[in-house]
């Protein structure tokens, strides 16, 4: 980043280094402003992106968490919102959808799709059953 831009969020936290003994250059270290004297100390309770997600779900149930344009005439309309309780819900019924399938913890299960609701729903569904992401799709209808 040049010199002539500020960085209000961001604080150098080691220097670059030059090329020597054919040693490639190094790039100075950044971290966010937030967390110049280090990393803060974890929150107990978050093991995991599942934990993130899951207290999420606890703390702000009625909040909009997923949100997607109505198509009328062919025109993008209003949004339409699924709750975290919502989205949660939904994410437990299809994992227990899977697992009925026979889709076991360390499984695999691919996601191929464009970004969009159900593609966020699948990734925490397989956040929540630890199911690695590889080949193969969900299909929704």
């Amino acid at each position: 980043m040049g010199s002539s831009r500020e960085m209000k969020h961001l604080v150098e936290v080691e220097k670059g280094q030059e090329a020597v003994d054919g040693r490639p250059s190094v790039g100075p270290v950044y971290r966010s402003a937030f967390a110049k004297d280090g990393f803060p100390p974890p929150v107990p309770g978050i093991d995991s992106c599942w934990d993130i997600f899951r207290l999420s779900a606890e703390k702000f149930p009625g909040r909009n968490m997923l949100g997607r344009r109505e198509v009328v005439d062919g025109k993008a309309g209003k949004y339409v919102w699924m709750t975290y309780k919502e989205v949660y819900d939904t994410v437990i019924k299809l994992g227990a959808s899977l697992r009925s399938c026979g889709i076991e913890q360390g499984g695999r299960c691919g996601i191929y799709g464009a970004n969009c609701t159900e593609w966020v729903i699948s990734m925490e569904v397989n956040l929540l059953h630890n199911l690695s992401k590889s080949c193969g799709a969900i299909d929704w209808v």
